[in-house]
């Protein structure tokens, strides 16, 4: 986790650089996200989308390595100006596509236990509030929240989360209304985060809609 949330600050401090550099060529000062299916408006936009194919486990840790270490060159070009951002994107691309040719070998998951919230219960308890079904609780405005873990609740459930500097980067822990279970590292010893495994368009929304509540 330690080489992931290193990585994680120098993508972080990439973005502001290119964008920065970017938002002053072509004047303006920050654009929206990308449509999913639309090619992407930034460089990082696609390193962004190599992260989630890495914690969804779509790609194997050494094939993530190489191809992280990449995409790092081809963004310092760009922020350098030795290749435009139309450039920067096509090789991004290329180098997703070829990591995404090396998936990490399969894995036993053991069978949940009784007292145990399993990842894709947490998947559905949070799509419903994506789709408008049920409602996001907050203690206190997550906007207020940085770097650290914030709680909420959705249908009585109580959850952690934890806050980079925008939306959630990861579900640390959930307590069902019965007393059941789940945390990270039990989710991470079965299929993963259950923020990671959703699709890309629903963590843009669970972001945007927290983001938004006032407490």
């Amino acid at each position: 986790m330690m080489k992931f949330a290193r990585r994680g600050i120098l993508l972080g401090s990439l973005t502001t650089m290119l964008t920065s550099v970017w938002s002053r060529i072509i004047g303006a000062p920050r654009l929206p996200a990308p449509a999913p299916s639309a090619r992407p408006t930034w460089p990082t936009d696609v390193v962004s989308k190599l992260y989630r194919d890495m914690y969804r486990r779509l790609i194997d840790p050494d094939a993530f390595d190489a191809a992280f270490d990449r995409a790092t060159a081809v963004l310092r070009a760009s922020i350098a100006g030795k290749i435009d951002c139309e450039e920067a994107i096509t090789r991004l691309l290329a180098i997703r596509s070829e990591a995404l040719r090396h998936p990490p070998p399969p894995r036993e998951i053991a069978p949940l236990r009784a007292d145990e919230v399993g990842v894709h219960e947490a998947m559905a308890l949070l799509r419903r509030a994506i789709v408008g079904e049920s409602h996001i609780e907050l203690k206190y405005p997550w906007a207020e929240v940085f770097h650290s873990y914030g709680q909420f609740a959705i249908e009585g459930w109580k959850l952690t989360a934890f806050k980079r500097n925008y939306g959630i980067k990861y579900l640390d822990a959930a307590l069902s209304p019965d007393g059941r279970t789940g945390t990270y590292d039990s989710w991470q010893a079965r299929e993963g985060n259950p923020v990671h495994l959703l699709l890309d368009e629903e963590q843009d929304r669970l972001d945007e809609l927290i983001e938004g509540i006032d407490a």
